[in-house]
């Protein structure tokens, strides 16, 4: 069956390009209409420009749209799927750590917690309740998937305004278990069944089990975490590699990296979170004693050149978001 998916957003490189990919590589949506969707013209002609490209290369059946008109867009939508950003987020995030710190106010990040959360959430939300407010006017039966942080305070906002919405918040941080369990369990990824929960940023592994012998697997875990955090020692290992190498020369070596907190929650109530340090520790008071600062600070200088990378292809191939 066809759909119509909007994505909104979709000049990023980040999202914009690894959700088309992954909506491309989809069985499910084939032969569905992806309508891009983005406010900066010259980022979504090269999105749409990504999409065509890949779509005739692999003859692909799924059909390509792209507006700057989002009432446009909308226009018979099954799905919206929202990831926005409001001016340079990254100046505005520092603002938002930095500012709060200035006045003794000590928070590890400031993106979703805390002071700087709040006026992040002041600035994105308006614009989200616009999106939403011509979403209930023009496909009120879509369903909404929203990408963008902080994401607890926009979802909790949202359906204060429109109770009515099919809204639905979206956090990919349980993908970062398969990369780590198993190398701590030794066994293979197909024989573990594990379950993960909590609040956005804000979630911890609640069970795991080896499907062969049906056991808890969670003894292990906690036996076995330790020695194999140890010697995880960058932040963002799997951005490095495309990194300039003058930039990967400047990140810090060091066992737990980023993980100071993590190691705390993870030793005190035997429960392994699924984040980081800047993201998990936005919502405990006490964070800012535990968190590696220094690896928080390197996973704010990586990520921010990882996305201003030139995007290649291989990037809209792979669907990586």
């Amino acid at each position: 069956m066809s759909h119509k998916i909007v994505l909104i957003g979709a000049g990023s490189a980040n999202f914009g390009l690894g959700v088309m990919g992954d909506l491309l590589k989809s069985q499910v949506f084939a032969g569905s209409t992806i309508c891009l969707h983005d406010i900066n013209a010259e980022a979504l002609a090269r999105t749409e420009a990504f999409g065509r490209r890949h779509i005739e290369a692999h003859n692909l059946p799924h059909k390509l749209e792209a507006t700057t008109d989002r009432k446009s867009a909308l226009q018979g939508a099954d799905f919206c799927i929202i990831s926005i950003e409001v001016g340079n987020r990254f100046e505005l995030w520092e603002q938002d750590w930095h500012i709060p710190q200035q006045y003794g106010i000590r928070q590890v990040y400031g993106e979703n917690g805390g002071p700087g959360g709040l006026f992040h959430s002041l600035r994105i939300i308006p614009p989200i309740l616009d999106i939403c407010g011509d979403i209930m006017a023009i496909c009120p039966d879509a369903w909404v998937l929203n990408f963008s942080n902080p994401m607890s305070r926009i979802c909790t906002t949202v359906m204060r305004k429109y109770p009515d919405l099919k809204l639905v918040g979206i956090c990919h941080e349980v993908a970062s278990l398969p990369q780590h369990l198993p190398h701590i369990l030794e066994t293979p990824l197909s024989n573990l069944s594990f379950q993960a929960g909590g609040l956005n940023h804000f979630s911890v592994l609640l069970n795991i089990h080896y499907k062969d012998s049906g056991a808890d697997a969670y003894p292990d875990v906690r036996a076995k975490a330790p020695a194999y955090f140890e010697q995880t020692t960058n932040v963002l290992g799997w951005a490095l590699p495309s990194m300039p190498p003058e930039h990967v020369a400047t990140v810090g070596h060091r066992p737990w990296a980023e993980r100071g907190l993590f190691r705390v929650i993870l030793e005190r109530f035997g429960y392994l979170p699924i984040t980081v340090d800047s993201h998990f520790g936005e919502y405990i008071q006490w964070a800012w004693e535990a968190a590696d600062s220094e690896g928080i600070l390197d996973f704010f200088r990586t990520y921010q050149i990882w996305v201003a990378q030139k995007v290649s292809e291989e990037t809209l191939i792979k669907g990586s978001g």
